[in-house]
């Protein structure tokens, strides 16, 4: 039907066009005939047009209805197949809960059963221990305390059996694992001797140089004494002035000055000799911080404080016993790091308190200051902003204040270490065998000791006494008092122990 319809459309909008044509072209005429029979061409190549196009839509139409249908009935046996394997699934859950009941079902009448005889055993036993109690007149509390109190008593002396041994394990395998840690550390200690003199010499390449220097009348040196508190000796050696003090910063002070005022080609007088002084201090105070921030670079210590890096390089210029400071408190932040590493420690507070442990001493030649070094080694600490394990581990190596952390008491001992070493300190022959002989001597007053000996350099003396005079309960009462005598009429440093030794022999004869 459509395409008939189209067919007359095409038909209708030829005719209109010839008929416009006709009329629109005024006098002049077309071929009619011409026209229609062209008209009736098109006409009938439309109606062919439109036959094959109706076919090849039927066809179409076929083989999109013949893949619907296909595509549905497979869609429909799919659909089959799920309901038939949903409808097997259904009927397995069915026969697994019809199983589950049955075997709960099973369960709580075993459960009953079990709980039955569970009663009838109760009920058992206590018919059994009340027939027992009535036959031995003890009631089962009384049993059972009985037997507590006995296992408890048996506990107690098994238990303090082996902590005794334990106890005494830990104290021999302590004093030996304390020994081995400190003996591989002062092998692992490779410092050189840090003993120093009080004197250094200044070159002067002409002996004229010294009576300018000495000013008329030594008013120059004798004012040059007074200002740095130093002695200046002029006559020892050609070519040399000798200056000595007690307080090294000064020293470096006045040789930097003699050294300045060697190389003054004019009069020396009271002015030149102040300003000298002057650009001396000047420059040991720079030579003081690049020395104290070389230190703390080297041993690790980050801080940007002027005034802290400065009073850490006024250790470069000050002793203990001959013993350089800066040197000593580098050995004990060493030695105490390796302590600290064989225990388990906090590495970062041995190092910090191990170095800065001896701070104060930078400041306490100041005659203003009266307090200890180890007091000023807490404030300068605690002003410069160190924590308080640290402050805590550095300023109490004295005992000033007990020691709360491991790292104090490491920091105690690696002190200990660095002060005691061969080398460490200086102390004469004399002075050494005078100690000696005396702590001997001390002991040896007591009656009953036979003989003495003192070993460890000093720190240990051991006394050979009487049995018939001195018995097994003396020998406490003797050691006290050797320690304290000791303690009251000698100086020494650290600590001695006074070992008492009783040996005693008897002898028979068998016939």
């Amino acid at each position: 039907m459509i395409y008939t319809y189209l067919i007359i459309g095409i038909s209708t909008l030829v005719i209109s066009g010839l008929l416009s044509a006709k009329f629109l072209s005024g006098t002049k005429l077309f071929d009619f005939d011409k026209k229609k029979k062209t008209a009736s061409d098109l006409i009938e190549e439309a109606q062919k047009e439109a036959v094959q196009i109706k076919g090849h839509t039927q066809r179409t139409v076929q083989n999109r209805k013949e893949s619907l249908d296909q595509e549905f009935n497979r869609r429909k046996q799919r659909l089959e197949k799920q309901t038939e394997s949903l409808k097997l699934r259904e009927e397995n859950i069915d026969r697994k809960s019809n199983r589950n009941n049955q075997l709960k079902l099973n369960t709580a009448s075993i459960k009953e059963d079990i709980q039955s005889k569970q009663e009838y055993c109760k009920r058992v036993d206590i018919d059994v221990v009340e027939k027992l109690s009535s036959k031995t007149g003890l009631s089962m509390q009384d049993e059972k305390d009985k037997l507590l109190n006995r296992y408890s008593s048996e506990l107690e002396l098994e238990h303090a059996e082996k902590l005794a041994k334990m106890e005494e394990e830990v104290k021999e395998g302590a004093v030996k694992k304390a020994k081995a840690i400190i003996v591989n550390i002062i092998q692992r200690l490779c410092s050189p001797t840090s003993v120093e003199t009080r004197a250094v010499t200044v070159k002067v390449h002409n002996d004229r140089v010294k009576g300018k220097i000495i000013g008329k009348g030594g008013q120059n040196i004798q004012l040059f004494e007074k200002l740095l508190t130093v002695d200046v000796v002029f006559n020892d050696l050609p070519g040399r002035i000798h200056v000595s003090a007690f307080n090294l910063v000064n020293r470096r002070i006045a040789q930097k000055a003699l050294r300045l005022l060697v190389r003054v080609r004019g009069t020396i007088d009271e002015k030149v000799i102040r300003d000298t002084i002057k650009k001396a201090s000047k420059e040991t105070d720079e030579e003081l911080y690049e020395i104290g921030k070389k230190a703390l670079k080297k041993i690790g210590i980050q801080h940007e404080d002027k005034e802290f890096i400065r009073i850490v390089g006024r250790l470069q210029y000050r002793t203990s016993y001959g013993q350089n400071i800066m040197k000593h408190s580098m050995e004990v932040a060493w030695v105490s790091i390796m302590i600290g590493g064989e225990l388990g420690l906090n590495l970062r507070t041995c190092r910090i308190a191990g170095f800065l442990h001896d701070l104060g001493k930078a400041i306490d030649q100041d005659p203003n200051i009266t307090e200890s070094h180890d007091v000023l080694s807490k404030q300068l600490m605690e002003k410069f902003g160190f924590n308080w394990e640290e402050v805590h581990a550095a300023w109490t190596h004295h005992d000033l204040a007990p020691q709360e952390t491991p790292e104090a008491l490491i920091i105690k001992a690696a002190d200990a270490v660095s002060a005691g070493r061969p080398g460490a300190r200086a102390e004469s022959l004399q002075r050494y065998l005078d100690r000696i002989h005396a702590l001997e001597d001390t002991a040896l007053s007591f009656e009953g000791v036979k003989r003495t000996y003192a070993i460890s350099a000093g720190r240990e003396v051991r006394l050979m006494v009487d049995p018939e005079i001195i018995t097994d309960e003396k020998m406490g009462v003797l050691a006290g008092s050797v320690a304290k005598k000791i303690e009251t009429e000698l100086a020494y440093p650290g600590k001695i122990k006074v070992n008492v030794i009783r040996r005693t022999t008897h002898i028979e004869q068998a016939r």
